[in-house]
């Protein structure tokens, strides 16, 4: 007959003893748990994929080499931190997918190359900050009464554009003359905005509504007797 009456008074005597295939005994730290004391430790996932639930997993060695499944590693964390130095991603073949509400680029630059069929955005807007360009020129003492063209300006992808010419004489007789002419190549020019007089110390504007390649402003005294000083602007939107 067994007899029993040890472990009755010494019940923490029964106590079974593993070992792994080496005939070694499986260590465990002081509080009992199972201690891995390995210098690696490979994970098989099952078929399925490898689904972590802890709140965090923290990898303490110099790298970490992970190889997602064949329809791709799915992260549904509340955010990912990247500490690395840099991050090379590999899209999948049907392409890279965020679903993030939004995604922050903190690095100097970002280079995108887009397909061969072009760049498509489905977002419901992309905002742009356009350009603008903004030249002024001053014609002084003009009493020439023929007439002769200023700087030639190639508005040619310039979406919205004007000129605004400005008489900063203040002699009652200083008026002049000015119209916007048009080119498609700088030699051949057509009259499309004017002629229009104007005062001394006013304003007026020349808008057209051909476009063409290029574009000036063509000037000339009223009265060659009084002195002329037209301050020119060439405002657009590129």
């Amino acid at each position: 007959m067994a007899n029993f009456k040890i472990f009755q008074d010494n019940p923490d005597q029964v106590k079974v003893k593993i070992f792994g295939g080496n005939n070694a005994a499986l260590n465990t730290d002081s509080s009992g748990n199972l201690t891995i004391t390995s210098t690696g430790l490979a994970v098989e996932p099952p078929t399925g994929g490898l689904l972590i639930t802890s709140a965090g997993l923290a990898i303490t060695s110099t790298g970490l080499a992970i190889e997602p499944p064949t329809g791709g590693l799915l992260i549904t964390s509340a955010g990912l931190a990247i500490t690395s130095s840099g991050l090379a991603i590999e899209p999948p073949t049907g392409g890279l997918l965020i679903t993030s509400a939004g995604l922050a680029i903190t690095s100097t630059g970002l280079a995108i190359e887009p397909p061969t069929g072009g760049l498509l955005i489905t977002s419901p807007g992309l905002s742009i900050i356009s350009a603008t360009t903004d030249v002024s020129a001053t014609l002084a003492n003009i009493t020439d009464t023929t007439g002769s063209g200023d700087t030639t300006y190639t508005v040619l992808g310039v979406r919205e554009w004007t000129f605004g010419v400005v008489n900063e004489s203040l002699d009652l007789n200083a008026q002049a003359l000015v119209k916007m002419q048009i080119s498609p190549d700088g030699t051949n020019w057509l009259d499309e905005a004017g002629p229009v007089t104007i005062n001394q110390n006013s304003l007026t504007t020349l808008v057209t509504s051909i476009f063409l390649k290029y574009a000036r402003v063509f000037y000339s005294a009223v009265n060659a007797a009084s002195a002329v000083t037209l301050n020119v602007f060439f405002q657009g939107e590129l």
